[in-house]
């Protein structure tokens, strides 16, 4: 049996290393207060950059970007309501998630009713507090449980709010892996989210993961980035700045929302059929994993990914997921109990495995041209799979046997490896062999 190739030894899945380094991150991240744009973010950068060497760039605040418009950094000082005994409720102190995230300074007195209207419960979860935001709004808010909303005596309250809007720079980490090809991969996660594990430090730590982990790879045929951005915002500067990165994208995912124990969930891009899609799809059906396989809808695709599939740009982006956004998709979503106890390591390692075989998938996914007519003598040529046991009048049907023949006929300068791979329902890495083989001897040629 020949020694194992690289394009073998590539294959093999990250795994205890990899899911503790995860889980290091994840404790790590998780106490800091993070908003679009403000000194949370910037130091869960620098808590990143301690694993990844990302390079950081910086948009000031008020550029326009397109028909949107670069907010400030957000940063809050203390927030809280006072009844008329003195005794304090809805303390930020007590928890982050009880002010609304962009809340706007505010002073002055309301009545019980008043301020009920500003507060906001989870009536999915009414033991915990959720998670509100009022980024392009001019508007101040608190959050409760429906408890503590109930225990709130009659009378006036004084509201204090005192947090900074100020001028500042939204970021965005950056990494690159240089391939063979200048086209490249374009792989996200979002990072603003204060506490929130599941989401979304679990689409972090993933990431960065993943990076690490594909820059050990001996050889890359495609070009990787990885971009890690504040949500909606991150992206939709990102395509208005960097026109030039962009050009060579040929597609990418969203990872995020990947700690918990649903199952893979992988949503397909708006095209349905571009490369990402299909390399995703090919681990789901060969690696026996439990994924559920969605359309593209934009309504509950319409983070990160979704501005990649918007007209105009309408590159094949997918996402990687596992519980989706939205209480139906995990009842913790946007609350005080999206905490450590929602997200797992073996999840984690889970979903960072299957997005590892799917870049490895797309990185085989090369188009081949045969340098022959007609059927070629692979015996003469010294690449004929006797070591599988044909040529001896033996029966052997394996699949890597098969292989030296599916690719000896389907080559054709047009059809990629990945599209071979998918009509003979044989995976991928199955074809590393007879690749290399009939390569080394000149049978089939790269096509750019």
């Amino acid at each position: 049996m020949p020694a194992k190739s690289q394009a073998q030894s590539d294959l093999e899945a990250p795994g205890a290393e990899s899911r503790d380094t995860m889980w290091e991150m994840m404790e790590r991240l998780f106490p800091l207060y993070r908003a679009l744009c403000g000194p949370d973010f910037v130091a869960s950068l620098e808590i990143l950059k301690e694993y990844l060497d990302l390079e950081v760039l910086e948009f000031p605040t008020g550029q326009a970007i397109g028909e949107w418009t670069v907010p400030p950094e957000f940063k809050v000082n203390e927030a809280w309501v006072e009844d008329e005994s003195g005794k304090r409720h809805l303390n930020f102190a007590d928890h982050p998630y009880h002010l609304w995230i962009y809340s706007r300074p505010f002073d002055g007195v309301v009545t019980r009713d008043e301020l009920v209207k500003k507060v906001s419960v989870d009536t999915h979860l009414p033991t915990a507090i959720p998670l509100r935001q009022t980024y392009y709004l001019d508007d101040w808010g608190f959050c409760a449980t429906r408890k503590q909303v109930d225990a709130l005596p009659q009378g006036n309250y004084k509201v204090h709010i005192d947090t900074e809007l100020k001028n500042g720079h939204l970021r965005i980490g950056e990494y690159y892996l240089p391939g063979d090809s200048k086209k490249e991969i374009l792989i996200d996660s979002y990072l603003c989210h204060p506490r929130g594990a599941n989401d979304n430090l679990s689409g972090i730590v993933v990431v960065t993961e993943l990076f690490r982990q594909l820059q050990r790879l001996g050889r890359r045929r495609l070009s990787y980035r990885l971009a890690i951005w504040p949500e909606s915002i991150g992206p939709i500067t990102w395509i208005n700045t960097q026109r030039e990165k962009i050009k060579n994208v040929i597609g990418g995912y969203e990872i995020s929302i990947c700690g918990n124990d649903s199952p893979i969930r992988f949503q397909k891009s708006r095209v349905g059929n571009g490369i990402t899609d299909r390399a995703a799809l090919h681990v789901a059906r060969h690696c026996v994993r439990d994924v559920t396989i969605e359309p593209y809808r934009h309504f509950s695709n319409g983070s990160d990914q979704g501005h990649f599939n918007m007209p105009g740009i309408r590159l094949p982006y997918c996402r990687i997921s596992r519980s989706g956004a939205g209480k139906e998709g995990y009842k913790e979503y946007h609350s005080s109990a999206d905490d450590l106890t929602v997200v797992r390591p073996e999840f984690l390692l889970d979903t960072l495995q299957f997005s590892y075989l799917v870049i490895n998938v797309l990185d085989r996914a090369q188009v081949w041209a045969p340098t022959y007519v007609g059927t070629p003598f692979l015996s003469k040529r010294g690449v004929y799979p006797y070591h599988h046991g044909l040529g001896h009048g033996e029966y052997n049907r394996t699949d890597v046997s098969q292989t030296f023949y599916e690719l000896m006929c389907a080559v054709d300068g047009e059809n990629d490896l990945l599209q071979i791979a998918d009509d003979c329902d044989i995976f991928i890495g199955v074809f590393d062999e007879a690749v290399e083989r009939f390569a080394e001897v000149d049978l089939i040629r790269p096509v750019s």
